[in-house]
This record gives C-alpha cells, structure tokens and sequence, in this order.
C-alpha cells in the first residue's frame, strides 16, 4: 500500500475506504500532515464518524493555507452532531471573508433548518424556519413543516400559502397537494366550490390504477372501515358509538389499521371488530386482498386526505360501495369513492355538483355522538362568573375568530376567555396569543390558558364555562359536542364550506338553531345575549335530557344509516 496522499486520494475517491483510512493514518503518524487530517476528516464524516472527524479537522485548520473549504466541511460536522448554532457561527465567519462561498452558504441553510426541526418550542420553529427561507431554502419538506408550525400557533391562513410551496415543488408528492387541500378549510374565503378544485388537483396524486367494480362475491352486511389510527379522538367519539349500534343489527365490521395497534391502544375498537387487519405494512394490492378475503361489500374511509390515508387503495377499489365518511369534511375528489355521507345543513343541495361522491343525507346529522362511560355529568346550574372558551385546537384561532372573540370580551365586561389546546403549556405561545387579543384592546388578564390534559379533565372543565365559542371558517365537531353533552350552549357562525358549518349542522339537529349566526355581527350579538344570567339558564335547560337530542341518538342514527346504504348498494 502506497503512502502518498494522491494515491490514498485516489483510492478514497474508488470507495476502498478502509485503505485509504489506513493510508491517512500512516501518513499522520509519520508526519503529522494537516492535509492527511483533513483527508481523514472528510472520510470519517463520510462514514458517520462525525465526532472524531472533527477533532481531526479542528487539528489541522490551524496549518491549512486555504481554509474556506475546510471551514465549510466543519460545519458540515458541526451538523451532523446537531451543533447548529456552532455550524451556523463557522458558516458567517466563512461567508464574512467569502460572501458567495457555495457550501457555507448550503450549510447555513442547513443549521437554520436543523434548528427548526429541533426546537420544541412552536414559536421558534415558526422563527427558525422563516429564517431558513429569507436565507434561501427552498425545501419542500421544509416548506410543510413550516406551514405545520404555523398552523399550532393559530396562522392557519399563512400557512396555506406554505403548504401550496410545498406541494409545487413536489407535484409527484400526493400528501403535499392533500395538506394544501387541508389548510385551505381555514381560508375564511374558501367555499365548497374551490374546496372541491383542490380536493380534484390532490386526488390526482392516488388514481395510479383504473378502477372497476369489484367482481368477486361479497356480503351486503359486512361493513369494513379504514382509519389510519383507531384510538382516541373524534373515532372514538362518533364513529366507536355507531360502530356497535350496527354489530347489534347484525353487521358484520371489519377494521383496517393503518397502524399496528394493540389492545392497549384500541381496546375498544378491537372489541367491537368481528376481524381486524393491519393493513400499514401492505401495498395496495394487498390491502385489497385482505378486503376481498373478508367479503367485506361495503368499505368506508375515514380520513379522507389526512396523514396516513390509503386513497390510493380506494381509488383502484376495495369493495363494490365505497363510502367517505368519519373525520374528512370535503369531497375526496375521486371517481371510485361513490358516497359521501352528509347532511342537509352541512351539504346543502346546492353543493352536490362539487362532490365527485353522490352525497346521501341523513335525516338529522351526518354525525352522532357518544360520551366516554366514565365522563362527568352536566351541570345545570350557571357558573357565578360568566366565562367564554375554547377548546379547540389552537390552529382554528384564525385572525377574524379573534377578532370576533375580542368584541364578545369588550362587550361583556370582566368576562374571561379560557383557551385549551395543545402548546399552551408554552409560555412563548401564551404571550403570542395573548399579544394577537392585545392588538384588539384586551388585557392577557382576561385571557386563561391551560394546556388540553386528558379527555375526561377536559370536559370537567366545561363547568366553569358559561357559553362555548366556535371557531369558524373551521368549526369545532367533537369539542361542539363535548360542550352540548356538558350542558353548556354553543354560539356558531354557518359558514360557506362543509367544515365551516359543522357546528351549525350539529346545533340545527338538536333544535337550536337559534344559536347559529350568519354573520360576524350576529355570532357576537348571539354570544352577548347567552352569556346574560336568564338567557344561559333558558339555554342549559334545553340541554339538559341529552339523550333526547338527536346527536346523541346512536340507535336511530344506525338505523338510517343502514337504510341509506342499503338504498345505495348496487
């Protein structure tokens, strides 16, 4: 073996690394060559040994004449250990003496990146992450995870425009279109038509096979049901419920999984489930096949264009009725997806031309609802000091819900806010919704934020609360009817897209549409009005016999249900 440094180059450069290692360490030993450490480093790094690979740069920088690139190849080190402020300090010393120098420029880039991705702070990822794209990144990963981060801390609207980034630099990227098409729920300006151009653009990512009716024997009665994660959440809540409704109607279900779930995790699911697949490890091909092997004839999708979604399967067909229902709010734009189950508010008539599904109205909501056995009873009884809340996810305090909210706190003098939500165990994300109130004349005292906790802890602390605030253009559906089962009264805003009138839909199907608005003026008039002492007396009292209200009627919610499919199957 050769001991000259462009020998050992030569063959570090063929991949005969453990040669070359060798050839650079003899060198080393013999001579103390900074260029044969610096040689060494760069191989050590390029074979994940980051660590020692900079203690060999930083021992030969002080004798390298040209000292950019081994500068840049430092911070490159820098990186890999997650020392991002140190990369992006050895990086500005470059670019300072050298202010076009490619790989610093890449690897600042790379330490703002690194930073966003590592902070567990949201306010500073939404920071690091703008200051990765004022610097030039242009990611596509980058540009969803900042448009997440801008979602948490309640900047849905900008983080369209992020997500639409993304998704044009990676149009062959199907979950890019579909978190673009997510987002745009937040747009107030959003309608059902330009919802459904979106969901159109973003199932073009799934049609990957032609798809046909099935042609293999299948059984009417037995109901399949995909969701990437059975657990906790709005499944649990109005799916779980109907799910055993229609087992005691003789329905056979079958439960997909995205994931591979144990008992621990969805206990209640794999009770009800006469089989249960885990179909996240399968292709298409054998996701179908499982499906065909349990004859399921009817397969229902509940999660639409979310994160872990199998559209693909559905669009080349896994059942001969394909339903979308569950926690999706638009049409999925597919031509295999052959129902979508609504309702009369939620999906007027006059949207039907904007779902690629033919939309089955149920005759009172598209959805019912099931507390947990173990949940706390409703008070009756108005709390002494009148309370608004929120507790909704942080991501639907849009700008005009804000704003909207601080009239309500204007108008109702020493009246409090209380906010729940994931994040707001972090003091930056307090002060920075706080300060968005504090731009419209309302003190951070009148605001109360608590992080959300369990489920349970949850809806005891609707007892405090006077009249529960909707968020709108995305409506609340689980949190409206965690407040309507605690007896307390919801105000809403009917919007102009399914999601924007959720709540309007759950409150019309319980008899108390009087509580839905049209405007912003009449949401606040509406809040004002049910927050006086004898209006939220009146209220309450009309909330009181829950399960007479027809959103908690699971048994004629089956029923319907079941007539409905019936009435579609071919």
């Amino acid at each position: 073996m050769t001991d000259s440094l462009p020998a050992l180059l030569a063959l570090h450069r063929a991949g005969r690394l453990d040669e070359a290692e060798r050839g650079y360490r003899t060198v080393i030993a013999a001579s103390a060559s900074a260029d044969a450490m610096q040689l060494l480093a760069s191989l050590l790094h390029q074979t994940g040994r980051s660590a020692e690979a900079l203690d060999w740069i930083e021992q030969a920088l002080p004798s390298l004449a040209h000292r950019d690139a081994a500068e840049s190849n430092r911070a490159a080190m820098l990186l890999a250990l997650a020392r991002f402020d140190e990369a992006m300090a050895a990086c500005d010393q470059i670019l300072a003496r050298t202010p076009e120098h490619v790989g610093a420029t890449r690897n600042r880039r790379l330490a703002l990146l690194g930073k966003a991705r590592a902070a567990s702070d949201l306010m500073a990822q939404v920071v690091a992450y703008r200051r990765f794209i004022d610097a030039g990144g242009d990611d596509a990963q980058a540009w969803l995870e900042y448009g997440n981060a801008l979602q948490c801390v309640g900047a849905a609207e900008v983080a369209v425009a992020a997500f639409d980034r993304a998704s044009t630099l990676a149009p062959d990227v199907p979950g890019f279109a579909s978190a673009a098409l997510i987002a745009a729920h937040f747009d107030a300006t959003a309608t059902t038509e330009t919802l459904s151009a979106r969901a159109a653009h973003a199932s073009m990512g799934y049609r990957h096979a032609p798809a046909s009716r099935t042609a293999d024997a299948r059984d009417r009665r037995c109901f399949g049901f995909y969701s990437p994660r059975f657990g906790d959440g709005p499944i649990a809540s109005l799916v779980l419920p109907v799910l055993r409704a229609l087992q005691q109607r003789g329905v056979r279900i079958v439960l997909c999984s995205g994931f591979d779930q144990g008992n621990a995790d969805a206990a209640a699911f794999h009770a009800v489930a006469d089989a249960w697949i885990d179909v996240g490890a399968l292709d298409d091909k054998g996701f179908a096949e499982q499906v065909a092997r349990a004859r399921v004839g009817v397969m229902f999708d509940l999660c639409g264009h979310a994160p872990g979604n199998r559209l693909a399967a559905f669009a080349s067909r896994l059942a001969p009725l394909q339903v979308s229902w569950g926690d999706w709010f638009c049409t999925t734009g597919l031509p295999a997806m052959d129902l979508f189950i609504g309702d009369d508010v939620t999906t007027p008539p006059i949207d039907d031309p904007h779902f690629s599904e033919r939309v089955l109205r149920m005759p009172r909501s598209r959805f019912v609802f099931a507390l947990p056995d173990d949940a706390p009873w409703a008070q009756s009884n108005s709390p002494d000091a009148v309370c608004f809340a929120s507790f909704n996810r942080l991501s639907k305090l849009t700008e005009q819900t804000t704003a909207a909210w601080a009239r309500i706190l204007a108008d109702v003098a020493g009246a409090t806010l209380l906010l729940r939500s994931g994040g707001l165990e972090q003091e930056a994300l307090r002060a920075h919704t706080a300060g968005r109130f504090a731009a419209h004349g309302i003190d951070r005292a009148r605001i109360r934020f608590e992080a959300f906790g369990s489920y349970r802890e949850t809806l005891a602390r609707y007892r405090e609360v006077s009249v529960a605030l909707d968020p709108f253009p995305f409506n609340g559906c689980v949190t409206t009817c965690d407040a309507l089962a605690m007896g307390v009264p919801v105000v809403a805003l009917r919007g102009h897209s399914l999601v924007a009138r959720q709540s309007a839909g759950l409150l019309h199907a319980i008899g108390c549409s009087d509580w839905v608005a049209d405007d912003i003026d009449g949401y606040v008039t509406r809040a004002v009005e049910l927050a006086g002492n004898a209006a939220n007396r009146e209220a309450r009292a009309r909330l009181l016999q829950r399960e007479a209200l027809a959103i908690f009627n699971t048994a004629g919610f089956a029923d319907s249900l079941l007539e409905l499919i019936g009435s579609a199957l071919p």
